[in-house]
């Protein structure tokens, strides 16, 4: 019987492993396809509302606890199965006609609420039923949580490693299957030999759903609004290539209309080149270039982005643009002596080399070309090697605007930190190089020279009007930041150039009036006396435009966020409240994504629980607790992936690795709390720890990571797991000891602590995300101290939170 009972036990724990492994698989694997079909921060929209299942699951659990309980040894098992179930099917049944939602059509047309309804719904699903598994074997086994707060965290981590490989290696809509069956086969092998019979049903069409669904994936329905839907829409277009890559899914697109002309000088004769187009999770990457060796034109010398060239020859050139494709052969057509090209996308890099290879004049296996898997900032942080005569910079926003859909995507390339650091690269006389289109309200433009202004600044090295020129078109502009003062001779090679092409002068050092609207008139006037004030270094300027043009840091590395939360009822008035959503799409995505997340947790989690009758004693110091466990681990976890996406240089790499680590070392400080006594001694004094050690990375983790940045990998990989796991380890000891410490005060209350915490953690994501973007990342880190802080202080006083004592050990 004792071994019966050990061998259930241990079927159970190896199930809830799997089982947790699955969930934390399906939620990346969803974030990637909801990124392809629509765009990433409509992904945090759906995984905040589907993760709203885990705090669900807590207020069914506090509501009918014991009920639950007696059905646990065959409900369990199916839970585990249904939800793995659900997760195979769920992202196909949304992409069907009756369920397809469109995020860019939610503002204008209002019968996309009851289909967006109906996606939450969907997704909520797995997400509930495989939380309401996990939570029935907490409260079950409550006194052991430690072990089975272990598996969970063990398995999640496993799950986070698993995933990176799936995306790899298969396309995105196989993924859910696979994950799927984690959890199914995590059910058949928990269920006891009493359930069996009614368990095999739903196990059998699960296995045979998983294997039609990986032989038969059959395509993703995309966004009409996305790049590549609407490349398919020119005549005879299709896609002739299409691999799977951790970086996204890459497809390239082939029509007779697909044609080259990036904002073209006027004064173009030729024939506009038939280009394929790369598309990176449905979004424009860049062409398939067609080069010759030996060639010495290139379309885009019609184009602003030939500047720098009409200045002078350069010879060694470092292009973060490169995986672009066209601008990497307009370069190689000035005859460089060397090229530096860091691409982060490896899939582009080996698809360039291999398929595409012939088809591009062999221009990626150029013996002059060095190409470094790593991304910008990365590589200017290693060893320098060489000076550059030009920096080039990946071409800003896109023609016609993209809604402000880049709004919350990082960008460590633009920020003050990197131009400072590209700065230093340059050889005497070398320039750094800038492309934005045209936008109107004016914000990347004034942005990009306002960043220029500054580096400018922090360099001393004069006035800005000496060391910056410009010129526009009548799509683009295009900067170039001198390292030194910029001659006579180049500003009449400047205006030479822009006189050829038709373009106008926008910034040299002897600008006159008359020079900056000669060919290509703009509406409103006001841009250039926006210009000149930037350009003088006005302060108040900055501060008072409609939208946030200051320079991004490393702080805040939002390049495209502009909105600013003061501006919204000036700007709504202006613009219209209907026009508002497609200034910035991505920045009101989330707002919105906080607002509802916030009132369906309140709505359905946090006010039921509160009308528990049996559970009416420390109610506050549960709420306290368990809810700044989930604001301050999710806050911790999003500061680390900002910081080691910097310094590892690889997103999904960095990305991985900090949830798995923090994942697996949680797990393991799980494991050995269990060793501590459940009195309130021990979270208090375990909180203490976790707050000082948060307290001292606020302010050394940043330098430490910067100093060791251009180590060897090797270094670097024991840094990170020295850095993340040490915190980490000491916070997988909280959850358990307060579960404890519940079981024996009042074990009603413990579904409530699975409820909040789960609860805050999804409202958390979203509202970390506004806080880094209005205040910077570190105050996002100050809050996360303070929770912890707030954790430790609840046991502390627990006299006081707490009014009946707790049972020793």
């Amino acid at each position: 019987m004792h071994k019966e009972h050990y061998q259930t036990n241990s079927n159970l724990i190896f199930g809830l492993g799997l089982h947790s492994a699955a969930i934390i698989a399906f939620q990346l694997a969803l974030m990637q396809l909801i990124s392809v079909v629509q765009w990433h921060h409509f992904a945090y929209m759906i995984i905040s509302i589907a993760m709203l299942g885990f705090g669900a699951s807590g207020t069914l659990l506090a509501l009918a606890r014991e009920k639950l309980l007696r059905m646990s040894h065959w409900l369990v098992p199916m839970l585990m199965t249904f939800s793995g179930l659900c997760m195979m099917v769920a992202f196909r049944v949304t992409r069907t006609d009756f369920f397809q939602f469109d995020v860019y059509l939610l503002f204008v047309e209002r019968s996309q609420f009851p289909i967006l309804a109906a996606n939450y719904l969907i997704f909520f699903i797995p997400f509930f039923t495989g939380a309401l598994a996990i939570g029935i074997l907490f409260i079950r086994h409550a006194r052991q949580i430690g072990t089975y707060y272990f598996s969970n965290l063990l398995g999640s981590g496993i799950g986070g490693l698993l995933v990176l490989f799936l995306f790899g290696n298969i396309f995105p809509q196989q993924t859910p299957p696979i994950i799927g069956l984690l959890s199914v086969t995590a059910g058949l092998i928990s269920i006891s030999r009493k359930y069996r019979a009614r368990h095999i049903v739903l196990g059998v069409v699960s296995v045979f759903t998983a294997i039609y669904l990986v032989h038969q994936p059959g395509t993703i329905r995309i966004s009409q609004y996305k790049s590549l839907a609407q490349a398919l829409n020119l005549p005879d277009a299709e896609v002739i290539y299409s691999n799977p890559d951790i970086h996204g899914l890459i497809d390239v697109a082939a029509s007779p209309a697909l044609r080259y002309a990036p904002a073209l000088s006027l004064t173009y004769s030729g024939e506009v080149p038939v280009k394929k187009n790369v598309f990176v999770n449905g979004d424009y990457y860049g062409v398939i270039p067609r080069y010759r060796e030996g060639q010495t034109s290139h379309i885009l010398d019609y184009t602003t982005q030939s500047l720098p060239w009409a200045m002078q020859h350069r010879n060694n050139v470092l292009m973060f643009n490169a995986g672009e494709g066209a601008p990497l052969a307009h370069v190689f057509s000035k005859q460089p002596s060397h090229v530096d090209a860091p691409i982060p996308n490896g899939g582009i890099v080996s698809m360039m080399k291999d398929h595409f290879a012939e088809a591009s004049g062999r221009l990626f296996l150029k013996e002059n070309l060095d190409i470094h898997n790593v991304e910008a900032r990365n590589f200017l942080a290693g060893t320098r090697k060489r000076a550059y005569d030009l920096i080039v910079l990946p071409h800003q926003d896109a023609f016609g605007g993209t809604a402000g859909i880049n709004a919350l995507q990082e960008n460590y390339t633009m920020t003050l930190e990197s131009f400072a650091l590209m700065w230093d690269h340059l050889a005497p006389g070398g320039v750094i190089a800038a492309s934005a289109w045209t936008d109107y309200p004016s914000r990347n433009t004034l942005k990009l020279l306002a960043t220029m202004v500054q580096t400018l600044q922090d360099k001393g090295s004069g006035k800005p009007q000496k060391h910056i020129a410009a010129v526009r078109s009548w799509g683009t502009i295009t900067f170039i930041l001198k390292k030194t003062p910029v001659t006579a001779a180049e500003e009449e090679d400047i205006r030479r150039f822009a006189r050829e092409r038709s373009f106008d002068p926008l910034i040299l050092p002897t600008i006159t009036e008359g020079e900056r609207q000669r060919y290509n008139m703009i509406e409103d006037e006001d841009f250039f006396l926006y210009v000149d004030k930037i350009l003088d270094g006005d302060k108040d300027f900055l501060d008072d435009y409609g939208f946030m043009i200051h320079p991004a840091t490393d702080d805040r590395p939002y390049f495209g966020q502009f909105i600013k939360l003061a501006s919204l009822p000036k700007l709504s008035k202006v613009f219209g409240g209907d026009q508002l959503p497609f200034l910035e799409l991505g920045y009101l995505i989330v707002m919105v994504t906080l607002l509802q997340s916030t009132f369906l947790a309140v709505l359905f989690i946090i006010l039921p629980l509160f009308r528990l009758r049996k559970s009416h004693r420390g109610k506050g110091g549960t709420l306290l607790y368990f809810g700044a466990l989930g604001i301050g681990y999710m806050f911790v976890e999003i500061i680390l992936i900002q910081r080691f996406v910097l310094y590892f240089g690889h997103p999904v790499y960095a990305l991985s690795a900090v949830i798995s680590t923090m994942l697996i070392a949680s797990g393991a400080g799980s494991l050995l709390s269990g060793k501590l006594t459940a009195s309130p001694r021990s979270p208090a004094v375990v909180g203490l720890v976790v707050t000082l050690m948060l307290l001292f990375y606020t302010f050394f983790l940043t330098p430490v990571l910067q100093w060791s940045i251009a180590g060897p990998l090797t270094a670097k990989i024991l840094i990170s797991l020295l850095l993340i796991g040490i915190p980490s380890f000491f916070k997988g000891f909280m959850f358990p000891l307060g579960i404890r410490y519940l079981a024996g005060y009042d074990q009603g209350q413990i579904p409530w602590a699975w409820g909040i915490n789960g609860s805050f953690s999804v409202i958390s994501t979203s509202l970390a995300m506004l806080i880094a973007v209005e205040a910077g990342f570190m105050s996002v880190m100050t809050i996360a101290v303070i929770c912890y802080a707030i954790a430790s202080g609840v046991f502390f006083l627990h006299r006081w939170f707490f009014k009946q004592k707790v049972p020793a050990g």
